[in-house]
């Protein structure tokens, strides 16, 4: 029978090798979740358009302040055309023009909130940020009885925390995906032309009130989105009704079974 003797410094050597060796597979195992790519449906979206195999637009106006207001000529259009809109409010803007607001209900359109003051969400705390919604909407409710979840952020500014706010109250938050860039000050062809080359399914379209050449760019932009197979819808009727979820795009998409 044999004996081996190993001497103690051998024994030193081995078992600092296989401590490093044990540490290299730790610190790599730490460095691959590290370094996983982290999922865009983790991140907190607005609903930006929608995915469908319809051809479906949806068409929405801010209400906005500024030197004048082209509303009633909005809604002259949109009723000539007979076609239903979204109108994002304002609760300022509601103060001030009430009888505009009543025309945007008795005209039929749909309503949503755009906050009271229009202070950019990311900007402010949680209990900010619902006690603005929260006014607008109760404001909106007081003068059309509309009690509407949708909400569109002032300047379509969000970040995570605003997101998960706004819907942990039971609001939708919305914002666009084709901006008709009206509030460049373009002209209407240029407006047409913009939305008509960019429009796809599923768009939700942003126009605001107070810019003179949408109302004449509005009536063009309707009988192109209808030369092209479009149906314009509002944004509630946009919505998928089915368990869905906000992809990193924004796009609003069915849960796959």
């Amino acid at each position: 029978m044999r004996i081996f003797v190993v001497k103690k410094s051998t024994i030193i050597r081995a078992a600092v090798f296989i401590l490093l060796v044990v540490g290299a597979i730790v610190y790599t195992q730490v460095a691959l979740v590290d370094a996983a790519p982290v999922s865009s449906q983790s991140e907190s979206m607005p609903i930006c358009s929608v995915d469908t195999d319809e051809k479906v637009v949806a068409l929405t106006f801010d209400t906005a302040f500024g030197d004048m207001d082209y509303t009633a000529e909005i809604l002259d259009v949109l009723d000539e055309e007979s076609v239903r809109a979204t109108f994002f409010v304002m609760g300022l803007w509601a103060n001030e023009y009430p009888d505009k607001l009543d025309d945007i209900l008795t005209g039929g359109q749909e309503i949503a909130n755009h906050s009271m003051d229009h202070v950019r969400y990311p900007d402010l705390s949680t209990s900010e940020i619902l006690a603005d919604a929260g006014e607008a909407a109760d404001l909106i409710f007081d003068m059309t009885g509309y009690d509407t979840r949708l909400i569109r952020m002032p300047y379509g500014a969000f970040d995570t925390e605003s997101i998960l706010a706004l819907e942990s109250e039971g609001y939708i938050p919305i914002k666009w995906s084709l901006d008709s860039k009206d509030w460049k000050g373009y002209d209407a062809e240029k407006v047409v032309n913009g939305v008509l080359s960019e429009v796809k399914s599923g768009d939700i379209i942003m126009f605001q009130n107070n810019m003179a050449a949408t109302p004449e760019a509005l009536q063009e932009i309707i009988l192109g989105l209808r030369e092209q197979g479009y149906k314009i819808v509002t944004v509630s009727d946009l919505l998928l009704d089915s368990a869905y979820i906000v992809d990193g795009n924004g796009t609003q998409r069915l849960v796959e079974e």
